[in-house]
């Protein structure tokens, strides 16, 4: 392991780790008043400097990631990666994400390459997904009326609060992450939770073809095909040349694919631009 890989690999660690002696030094009382603040504030200086490591790692990791032609969601999830374990890194890079989409969803500013096709799809769920929105303060009042606790009222408000949100940012990633085509490939999105990407040069055929009965957003069977359902359903087929290593989510092994099935809302316009792509191409 390099010097610069053991580096960024202990700062994941490093931040947690330091928080949480701080907090066993105060709780504990393993030392003296007057040793516990000296030893804190050591703790925060060496936090602090933790913590400046970690903003630069994350701000090169996400200049390169950008340069290399990520977006802006890719980029976010791979410097959170340099800087925080595996689980946090993830965690956090679908809630930023969700606040990310709500940003550009107020400012009408989709996230795709100026240039690129768009593919919109969603509408089969946006309808449910805005029930729950209007329901949120039926809820709200229902929990005011049958609820006689306070202090479990203000918590069951802050969930619901935040549960909106979450919805509405799951809807704005629908919206300003759609699949797009061009620069010799087609990248299928299922909001900010999910990328892959195909190359055009091997796409051989596409047609519009439901298919249902899916359970995750991503799956590959044993006979090679990807699935990216909306719902449970995918409303087009892509076969492709060869087989394709596709990587069903990041840090995962790769699996050979030979047919992408995903889900469009204008199928016919879809089968358009895509069949135009490959044929300029």
């Amino acid at each position: 392991m390099t010097l610069r890989k053991f580096l960024a690999t202990a700062a994941r660690w490093a931040a947690p780790t330091v928080v949480l002696a701080q907090v066993c030094l105060v709780w504990t009382g393993v030392f003296s008043l007057g040793e516990a603040v000296a030893v804190g504030l050591l703790l925060e200086v060496l936090l602090a400097g933790i913590v400046i490591t970690e903003i630069t790692l994350a701000r090169r990791a996400f200049k390169t990631s950008r340069s290399q032609g990520a977006d802006g969601q890719e980029a976010l999830n791979q410097a959170l990666s340099a800087v925080l374990p595996a689980p946090v890194a993830k965690a956090m890079g679908m809630e930023f994400g969700l606040f990310r989409a709500l940003w550009r969803w107020i400012r009408r500013k989709p996230d795709a390459p100026e240039g690129h096709e768009i593919l919109t799809y969603g509408s089969e769920i946006k309808p449910i997904m805005w029930a729950m929105v209007f329901l949120v303060p039926l809820e709200i009042l229902a929990v005011e009326f049958l609820v006689p606790w306070t202090v479990v009222r203000i918590v069951l408000l802050v969930l619901s609060v935040y549960g909106t949100v979450w919805v509405l940012g799951f809807i704005a990633a629908l919206s300003i992450r759609p699949h797009i085509v061009g620069d010799g490939k087609v990248v299928l999105r299922f909001a900010h939770f999910t990328q892959i990407t195909i190359p055009l040069e091997l796409v051989e055929s596409v047609r519009p073809a439901r298919h249902s009965g899916y359970r995750r957003a991503v799956q590959i069977d044993d006979a090679g095909v990807l699935a990216m359902p909306i719902g449970d359903s995918t409303t087009l087929s892509v076969k492709l040349r060869e087989p394709y290593p596709v990587a069903p989510k990041p840090g995962k092994p790769t699996q050979e694919v030979s047919e992408v099935r995903f889900a469009a809302d204008n199928t016919r316009e879809a089968v358009r631009v895509l069949t135009a792509s490959i044929t300029a191409d």
